[in-house]
């Protein structure tokens, strides 16, 4: 009897364990798409996003300095991009900033831009440290292939919509 009462005991005790892991591991992630930290940087990127979208001169200058180094050598995978300015092939292009959750843990991976068709972006592709992820791919051909290749969701470029989770994707 005392076996089974004991027995009894320890599966409730894991089974309960078990759920807890599971739910917290869901609420962490909630608590971390939401934390000061992350909603502090989102505030002042579009803040910085919107001055860089709308300086003409700088926007001018980045994308020259973009296509000068694609002529000068289209084997450099890092060619299409700068800090805050990603240039695609047919020409459009989006200002952004990043940050992932490797630099600041606090902040978990985020990248809000505004693109040469006047929309927000968000996403919570893991780009890396410096968008080490573009280093090692092939520049998207559109903004369109941009935002399916790493998973953005359009929003109002205000709200914290910006906030929530679209990589990876949910599976079926």
């Amino acid at each position: 009897m005392r076996k089974k009462l004991l027995l009894a005991v320890a599966t409730v005790a894991f089974l309960l364990g078990g759920i807890g892991f599971l739910a917290s591991s869901t609420t962490g992630l909630s608590i971390r798409l939401h934390s000061k930290a992350r909603k502090d940087w989102k505030n002042n990127a579009t803040v910085e996003i919107a001055h860089r979208a709308s300086d003409t001169n700088w926007l001018a200058s980045e994308m020259e300095m973009l296509r000068k180094q694609v002529i000068r050598d289209r084997s450099d995978s890092s060619a299409w991009f700068s800090d805050h300015l990603i240039l695609l092939t047919n020409g459009e292009w989006i200002v952004f900033a990043s940050k992932c959750g490797k630099e600041d843990r606090r902040i978990h991976d985020i990248f809000i831009g505004r693109g040469s068709d006047g929309c927000w972006y968000y996403s919570t592709f893991h780009f890396c440290i410096g968008m080490l992820d573009l280093r090692m791919e092939e520049p998207s051909a559109s903004l369109a292939e941009f935002r399916e290749n790493y998973f953005l969701q359009e929003f109002d470029g205000r709200s914290d919509e910006c906030l929530k989770k679209t990589w990876p994707p949910k599976r079926n």
